[in-house]
């Protein structure tokens, strides 16, 4: 068996990377969308429409990023046990889908001085739900 054989024990990693890529980037674009639509700030059916095919964008760049990450990081630790390999694919396609999120929310869900019309969000287009820890534009 040679070393860059992919394991039976493998196998839930390599499966796994695509769906999580496209599940993560999923939930960014409804963050994104929910936070538009409370403002009602970019929310327009030309912003709906970008926001519809840059979810698409998002959505499959995310899923390639995160296997090319997997196999990179099988590549990187073809000597190392088992456990490690997955291991090093696991926190490696998290890091790159969470990345992704990190970017894509951060730049596209608040657009501050966007004239929000809801009259819910101050005019920095921040809705009062929004969590501290994520960023905004």
């Amino acid at each position: 068996m040679s070393a860059y054989a992919v394991s039976r024990g493998q196998w839930p990693a390599w499966v796994m990377a695509m769906p999580v890529g496209i599940a993560v980037a999923y939930q960014a674009s409804v963050v994104v969308a929910r936070a538009r639509a409370y403002c009602d700030a970019a929310w327009e059916p030309q912003h709906r429409f970008a926001h519809s095919f840059e979810m698409i964008v998002l959505t499959g760049a995310t899923a390639l990023a995160a296997v090319v990450v997997a196999v990179l990081a099988r590549t990187a630790t073809v000597h190392a046990p088992r456990p490690v390999r997955a291991l090093a694919q696991l926190v490696g396609v998290l890091a790159v889908a969470g990345w992704f999120v990190w970017w894509y929310v951060g730049g596209q869900a608040t657009p501050d001085g966007y004239p929000g019309d809801s009259g819910l969000c101050p005019g920095s287009n921040v809705p009062p739900w929004w969590p501290s820890w994520l960023p905004t534009d």
